[in-house]
């Protein structure tokens, strides 16, 4: 465990609106930032952010990943040219910045990203994963160069809206001092929206696109098409969505490459970064015989996309679910239920210890056949992909001692 683990373990857990404790922590600093992307979106912030970082450090740069939340070790969330920050490091760290932790009284997700401004402070360039929403999440509190808006849906509707616009909204604020922003596969409205504001738009669609998607055991391949670039990658992610992805890092690092470095974009050096990406619990096939899968998708678009990529693979196995009270649980465990009734397959359904956790009896009533399990080596021993929470999947290393088996 971390000392940052040890700190706030006897603290609540809570998200805190604002960002003055955030900027009263960084106005002590006394070194400057390095130029920096923030990512922002509902699902594929992490693959998109991933994929950017991937292809910079082909490029030669040293290259800092914020990324959020970690599925068994805090360290998952500091990554310098995408190998994890030791324990050591980290705890050396805290311990250099627990006076102003203490002095502005920040929260768990202020003090993460902290850390990671005092750990990325010697990087070429470092690409911030926002955590929740964006116009309050603490990675808006600095400025950056580039702003990246991956897909966006219903999540999280207590803080952002309950409109694909407010969401939108929320998300877009990312976009400060009219800086250029490359927007994924999206809606209208959210192309329409960021006009109010940036002119410097880049758009899936308009701008950049993939086509003859093909997802097979080996992953993703595709072909990716600019005014000016064109070529095929293979990406060891799975689904069409992460193609579209891969494509939204691409055109982002084009720009990064020219504005902030003044270089060229190298098609080589891309296919070779998208080549090596290794990211845990997105689709992640932990055992080939028998298959396990693995899957953070925990709202119902990222459901949908799980289910639609193993339809595309042909796919069929039992799904292990669970989910928390802020989720579209209701739906999500329909599409599940389609998906396992349509292959002659089992729906079971667990709960998760955590205080946000949905009981198991109340996930069940949504389902006309789900089997409750407590005992998850019960249903791992059968072709089985386990979907929902963080949470459910950091839960399955509890079974597999070895977690090298999670991580790459």
């Amino acid at each position: 465990m971390t000392d940052f683990e040890t700190y706030f373990a006897s603290k609540e857990f809570v998200w805190k609106i604002g960002l003055d404790r955030i900027k009263g922590a960084l106005s002590t600093l006394s070194f400057s930032l390095p130029p920096s992307v923030i990512v922002a979106g509902t699902n594929g912030k992490g693959s998109t952010s991933t994929f950017i970082a991937s292809i910079l450090k082909e490029h030669g740069k040293k290259v800092g990943l914020f990324t959020s939340p970690h599925i068994v070790r805090f360290n998952e969330r500091f990554r310098i040219n995408l190998k994890q920050v030791d324990t050591e490091t980290l705890d050396r760290v805290f311990r250099e910045v627990l006076p102003i932790i203490e002095k502005f009284s920040l929260t768990y997700f202020e003090v993460a990203f902290l850390l990671a401004v005092f750990l990325f402070k010697d990087c070429d360039f470092v690409v911030y994963e926002v955590g929740l929403g964006g116009r309050l999440d603490a990675t808006n509190a600095i400025s950056h160069n580039l702003a990246v808006i991956t897909h966006i849906d219903f999540d999280h509707k207590d803080y952002l809206g309950d409109t694909i616009e407010k969401i939108a909204v929320e998300k877009l604020h990312v976009v400060k001092d009219r800086i250029p922003v490359v927007i994924s596969d999206n809606p209208l409205v959210v192309f329409e929206l960021a006009k109010e504001f940036t002119d410097r738009i880049t758009a899936f669609g308009r701008n950049f696109y993939v086509s003859d998607v093909s997802v097979s055991l080996s992953g993703t391949e595709a072909f990716y098409r600019d005014e000016d670039t064109a070529f095929r990658f293979l990406v060891p992610l799975y689904g069409f969505h992460q193609a579209v992805n891969s494509a939204t890092a691409i055109s982002a690092a084009k720009i990064i490459l020219k504005e902030v470095f003044g270089e060229e974009f190298s098609v080589s050096k891309a296919v070779k970064g998208l080549s090596k990406v290794r990211l845990p619990g997105r689709f992640q096939v932990v055992r080939e015989n028998p298959l396990l899968i693995v899957d953070v998708a925990h709202n119902l678009d990222a459901v949908k996309r799980f289910v639609e990529t193993l339809k595309f693979l042909n796919l069929n196995v039992d799904i292990l679910y669970s989910g928390l009270k802020d989720k579209d649980v209701k739906e999500v465990v329909s599409v599940l239920e389609s998906y396992v009734n349509s292959c002659g397959k089992k729906l079971f359904v667990t709960e998760i210890d955590n205080e946000r956790a949905l009981s198991a009896e109340k996930i069940k009533s949504y389902s006309d056949s789900a089997v409750i399990v407590k005992d998850l080596s019960l249903v791992l021993d059968r072709p089985v992909a386990v979907v929902g929470s963080f949470y459910l999947i950091g839960k399955l290393s509890d079974y597999f001692p070895d977690d090298s088996l999670f991580f790459f």
